[in-house]
């Protein structure tokens, strides 16, 4: 029917390239939040295996009733976090093809950063469960010096945005470098223009 709108994404012969650069500029974005999911994941795994081996240990019977809590809240933690963590690439995959790019990223984003929250947890009580169990009296300290570093390095300095403060600190510098090549592009300019007449000369 004439008039009728079609529903189908533009070809690569029926797109602008302006539309064309967005398009790629997208699928790079969403390329990149993929590729963070596969960094965050392996090591989520590894500690999830570790910890799920930790019950059929010999020594795991010595453990009291508030350690085992302990345990039992750093296992499902972390096993949340991975599910959380996993979520985009199974989205992805299941929901294929995915057309709205930048709500896809934002929709996955906000699973990882949710995700983090157990596994800030989990690290928290894991890292109070084996202080406490090799040195008993300062497991409290050495969770809290834990807790304090993913805090700070996890939280609060991507929330204050750091890396502009350090892109200032570099073009602050990049104007005092630059009258030193300037003499240089110059004499090259004058010494480039005086070879041909030379040249001219002695044939003469």
């Amino acid at each position: 029917m004439a008039g009728a709108r079609s529903d189908h994404p533009p070809t690569a012969r029926t797109e602008t390239p302006a539309r064309q650069r967005d398009r790629e500029h997208e699928q790079a974005k969403l390329t990149e939040l993929l590729n963070e999911t596969r960094i965050l994941l392996p090591g989520t795994e590894v500690f999830l295996g570790f910890l799920a081996t930790l019950p059929f240990s010999q020594q795991f019977g010595q453990l009291d009733a508030p350690r085992r809590v302990v345990y039992v809240c750093t296992f499902f933690s972390t096993l949340l976090a991975l599910v959380l963590f996993v979520v985009p690439a199974a989205y992805h995959r299941l929901a294929r093809p995915i057309r709205h790019k930048q709500r896809f990223k934002v929709f996955a984003n906000r699973f990882l950063v949710a995700g983090l929250v157990p596994m800030s947890v989990a690290m928290v009580l894991a890292a109070y469960l084996v202080s406490s169990v090799v040195i008993d009296g300062v497991a409290i300290y050495f969770a809290a010096a834990i807790a304090l570093l993913i805090a700070a390095v996890w939280w609060i300095v991507p929330m204050l945005r750091m890396h502009d403060r350090v892109g200032r600190h570099q073009r602050r510098r990049q104007p005092s470098e630059r009258p030193f090549a300037a003499p240089a592009r110059g004499h090259d300019r004058i010494r480039a223009a005086a070879e041909p007449r030379e040249t001219s000369t002695g044939g003469a």
